[in-house]
């Protein structure tokens, strides 16, 4: 018998009373019972999101759909917006904008770098015109982690009312998020990365400024945030509402706030280095320029097929990520941002460990295992 394990940047592992939370017996999506659910679902949410006392919209959607509802909820269609793309999703959201008709301006980068805030207010200057931009805080595909703040402050440092949306899907929850601080305009996010609960609900949270903006949008019937807004704020949701997801998150958040937001995002980044320390004791790199702690991701030692390594973990019942498009083959990335604690950690590295000696690599037994436990056991 094998057991099986997820170490993916999400899904991710989902605690039992989270999952429970769902089983039992279905309430009505309109009933008080589920109002009041609902109601403390909005509030744990806005809490985490640190924008207590606002509205965070939630979907039965995935997190593409709230990237997408708050960009044409908010950027008059025809408009330019400047768009980073340095991974998959900043790819997507290049696409998503293409896709509306938006003039699209592209800061394309390498993966696994960066956007550089100098870069940013360059191009600005050149398309004074530009509505909005658009990024991804943690992005997924290269473990990377741009500089929110600093892009959002050289952006608006040029154009002052210029909308600034990032997706948050693999941030919320896993390092610090500050909408109202960094002076973002949309946050949007997902519930299966770092809220640990089941994939199908997604978030959007919108600047007082860009809920105000309702000239010359492009058409719109579900994701209309306006009308989602309107009733939320009732406990209500404009369409059915996935009831069990919602009662699965409201657990999730209740255990993720009442151990701390800041406990939290500090217990995964010292995880996520664990894993890539012991990885870079056995011949890996990291790949991201900065690093998210959302997931590690890892360069194949050179004579190592990184899918080799991913087909290696299944075999062990356990699940990790690859690299994509181009980085597959040497790309692959770990991550334990879910349902996971320390001890997680050493599964992880000590599967690493037995899949590149498997592999041809000499890799002494518990040696990466050590490297990963004295991280653990002696860095704040």
């Amino acid at each position: 018998m094998t057991k099986t394990r997820l170490y993916t940047p999400g899904p991710v592992e989902t605690p039992p009373q989270v999952l429970n939370a769902a089983s039992g017996a279905m309430l009505h999506h309109r009933s008080s019972a589920f109002v009041d659910i609902f109601l403390e679902t909005r509030n744990r949410l806005a809490e985490m999101a640190k924008v207590e006392g606002e509205d965070v919209i939630i979907l039965a959607a995935s997190g593409s759909a709230a990237f997408e509802a708050g960009l044409i909820n908010t950027v008059p269609k025809g408009a330019k917006v400047l768009s980073i793309n340095a991974g998959k999703f900043g790819e997507r959201w290049f696409k998503v904008a293409t896709s509306y008709g938006y003039e699209v301006v592209e800061y394309k980068l390498d993966w696994g770098n960066v956007a550089d805030p100098l870069e940013v207010a360059r191009l600005l200057k050149e398309h004074p015109d530009c509505a909005a931009l658009m990024t991804t805080h943690s992005e997924t595909s290269t473990g990377a982690l741009h500089d929110v703040a600093a892009i959002s402050k050289a952006a608006k440092e040029i154009i002052p009312d210029m909308f600034v949306l990032v997706d948050c899907v693999t941030s919320l929850g896993v390092c610090d998020v500050d909408p109202n601080t960094w002076n973002i305009d949309g946050m949007f996010s997902g519930s299966q990365k770092g809220l640990m609960s089941p994939p199908g609900l997604a978030f959007a949270w919108l600047s007082e400024r860009a809920w105000a903006s309702v000239n010359n949008l492009n058409s719109y019937f579900y994701m209309d945030l306006r009308k989602e807004r309107a009733a939320q704020q009732k406990g209500q949701t404009a369409y059915t509402a996935a009831v069990g997801l919602v009662q699965s998150l409201n657990v999730a958040l209740e255990m993720l706030l009442a151990e701390g937001k800041e406990a939290v995002w500090a217990r995964r980044e010292h995880m996520n280095q664990a894993i890539i320390d012991a990885a870079v004791s056995m011949g890996c790199t990291p790949f991201a320029e900065r690093t998210s702690p959302a997931v590690a991701a890892l360069r194949a030692p050179e004579a190592v097929a990184a899918p080799d390594i991913v087909k290696a973990f299944a075999k062990r019942g356990m699940t990790i990520a690859g690299g994509q498009d181009h980085a597959k083959p040497y790309l692959f990335r770990p991550s334990v941002m879910g349902y996971a604690d320390s001890y997680d950690v050493i599964t992880v590295v000590a599967a690493l460990e037995d899949v590149l000696r498997e592999l041809g690599q000499d890799v002494a037994y518990g040696s990466a295992v050590a490297v990963a436990m004295k991280y653990l056991n002696t860095t704040a």
